[in-house]
């Protein structure tokens, strides 16, 4: 096919001919040929209709080529050129639709997911949407031209109502597994959770919601739908007892994975990089001796003057010691409680600075002479561990993630399943996103509840969880509708008690169990032994249950003796004693809550120092405090009594107007 080239052409731009061929257009003029091939045509050539003469222009990459010619039959000509282009172009769309497509129909459409497709569809749109097909050549791209408008015009109810579409499905196709995969039938709110699979996941569950039973669903789903392998799921828990718990299910749900805690997957990393087993050092499992060594620390570096009046001008400065004083007491009280900071600060200023804390130089700029006296007792404390080969837990996080951003540790784990999430400190994050960070498609699921956040004295960030998406990037957050613990009336009480601080996420939870009675009950201490009245009480209306004795501080529990009398007295019931920080993750059929007297809440008695190296503050009065007494009414699975003494706590008297 050979256009014949306008004078005004030859005048302009020195061109003498063009010749169009199944490999592209010709070009010739007095500095020789040129071929333009189809391949390098963003679309097909257009013939325009100019004021004088027609025009052909070509769509490269980085120009526009006009060449004039003379009238021919301009609507055939147009015909041919789309012809000759698509022919070329037509193979590589419909491969890209079909890649598209196996993406949307195989797997949840992620956000990563969508990213891709629309990424994929915008480059296609720009080469076949942006131009007017001759109708006599639709027929052969109708469909494929409709996947790409589809995908390419997609509005976020499109994307919704695509989603949707395939949760029914999965669920209709995995309704059999999901009936026995976690011993009993699981929710549907509970399903969702496990077949939607987003790049970053949050799923928010409250107390007796059934969280355990999701995340081995969800392993399970994975592995199941071909998601993943067995080898490439890691699950994590933060306590030992609680990882346990998980792999026992597991293994009852014939699951080859293997759930560990952040400490039990620091020796697996440092083990595998290193070539042997980090050896752990005696002071990181024994307060005792780690205070006895910091204190002999002090002693030791009080040989230097400079050091020692350092040390006194901080007593002095901190303390109210007597200005008059110029030795250093050991013996003091006040000593003791300098030790005990300098002990939990080692953790606290250790994984500041591991994950880079962006306040840190105003925290030694606040804490000067603090930290003047406490870097050298970190030095100390770190070259004892050097000289016995050891770390410590802090050192086995931060040094696991160094070894996985450095690449020295591979990660085989598309999928990072992470329970408790509202625990989560900073450092541990960090360790997480590094993981995350090695493989091009991999996934976090997190669990957790921000009502139950109760551990940011150890460095726990609740915005975190409250602010998932921030931190981790595009996500999807999704809650667990149903718990499965106690009744109705106990899950409003605690659930509108907890959420009078409003930074708290509002959830909508219904209760699956059935009341027979009251579930809180306040008791008024009108006798010596309320606890014990309680006891005999449920010991003649009950044939067999368990009853939880707790209280906020361990000093306001009954001893260890006494539970041992109490449970040989009462054999119907077993009892136990416990405080509220301890009783997480814990149920009994009744509970009895004892100690909320008037100083219960208490304004923060961290100190200044410990404080700064934390996670900011709420500014919620007692926000933390909220939540703990939380965690305490949800414990129970018939009823919760509450011992109110003479002067009771704010959070009893708030309670008693709720019932």
């Amino acid at each position: 096919m050979q256009f014949i080239v306008h004078p005004l052409s030859k005048i302009m731009d020195g061109i003498t001919s063009m010749t169009v061929s199944s490999k592209g257009i010709v070009i010739e003029g007095k500095l020789g040929k040129k071929l333009y091939t189809w391949q390098s045509q963003l679309q097909p050539p257009l013939i325009l209709e100019g004021k004088i003469t027609p025009k052909i222009q070509i769509f490269m990459p980085d120009t526009r080529i006009k060449i004039r010619i003379k009238d021919s039959d301009l609507d055939h000509a147009q015909f041919e050129l789309q012809k000759f282009w698509l022919t070329s172009h037509m193979v590589k769309l419909r491969q890209s639709i079909a890649k598209i497509e196996a993406l949307l129909e195989r797997r949840y459409l992620s956000h990563g997911l969508l990213k891709t497709a629309k990424e994929m569809a915008q480059e296609l749109a720009e080469h076949w949407l942006t131009w007017s097909m001759d109708q006599r050549l639709e027929a052969y791209f109708v469909q494929t031209r409709y996947t790409l408008e589809e995908v390419h015009t997609w509005q976020p109810q499109d994307v919704d109502d695509f989603r949707e579409a395939f949760i029914a499905k999965q669920l209709a196709d995995y309704g059999g597994f999901f009936d026995r995969i976690a011993g009993q039938p699981l929710t549907i709110a509970q399903r969702r959770a496990c077949v939607v699979i987003d790049e970053r996941q949050l799923l928010l569950a409250g107390a007796g919601t059934g969280k355990t039973s999701v995340m081995i669903a969800k392993a399970g789903y994975l592995i199941s739908a071909g998601v993943s392998d067995a080898s490439q799921i890691l699950m994590l828990a933060y306590g030992k007892e609680a990882a346990n718990e998980m792999q026992s299910r597991l293994s009852d749900a014939q699951l080859s994975v293997t759930c560990r805690t952040f400490h039990s997957l620091g020796i697996r990393i440092l083990t595998e990089v290193e070539g042997k087993a980090p050896q752990l050092s005696q002071l990181s499992n024994d307060a005792h001796q780690k205070h006895q060594f910091l204190l002999e620390t002090l002693q030791s570096l009080c040989q230097d003057r400079d050091f020692s009046n350092n040390l006194l001008a901080l007593l002095k400065d901190s303390f109210n010691v007597d200005v008059r004083e110029v030795e250093v007491d050991f013996t003091a009280p006040y000593l003791s409680k300098l030790v005990k900071q300098f002990s939990d600060l080692i953790s606290l200023y250790k994984q500041s600075r591991s994950v880079g804390s962006g306040h840190i130089q105003q925290i030694e700029s606040e804490f000067e002479l603090y930290l003047l006296v406490f870097r050298p007792v970190l030095t100390e404390y770190q070259l004892y561990l050097n000289n016995e080969h050891a770390i410590d837990y802090d050192d086995m996080i931060s040094n696991a993630t160094k070894y996985v951003k450095s690449g020295q540790y591979k990660s085989e784990w598309l999928h990072v399943l992470v329970d408790e999430f509202q625990d989560i400190s900073p450092a541990r994050a960090e360790l997480v996103k590094a993981l995350l960070a090695q493989r091009n498609r991999s996934h976090l699921f997190a669990v957790g509840d921000d009502w139950q956040s109760i551990y940011r004295f150890s460095g726990a960030d609740l915005s975190l969880t409250t602010h998932f998406s921030q931190h981790f990037g595009p996500s999807t957050v999704m809650q667990l509708d149903k718990t499965f613990r106690y009744p109705q009336e106990l899950l409003d009480l605690a659930s509108d008690f907890v959420c009078q601080n409003p930074q708290q996420i509002v959830k909508q939870v219904r209760a699956q169990v059935l009341s027979d009675g009251p579930s809180v009950v306040i008791e008024h201490d009108q006798q010596n032994d309320l606890v014990y009245a309680k006891l005999s009480e449920l010991a003649k209306t009950t044939s067999h249950c368990s009853v939880m004795i707790l209280a906020r501080y361990h000093k306001q529990l009954t001893d260890n003796q006494t539970i041992e009398k109490l449970n040989k007295q009462f054999k119907t019931i077993d009892i136990k004693s416990m405080t509220f920080h301890a009783a997480k993750g814990k149920e009994a059929d009744y509970t009895i809550i004892i100690g909320l007297d008037k100083s219960v809440p208490t304004k923060q008695t961290t100190d200044k120092v410990i404080d700064a190296f934390l996670p900011a503050l709420e500014a919620f009065p007692y926000a933390e405090e909220r939540r703990l007494f939380y965690v305490a009414l949800t414990r129970a699975k018939k009823c919760a009594f509450i011992m109110s003494p003479k002067e009771p706590s704010r959070f009893i008297t708030e309670i008693a107007e709720q019932l």
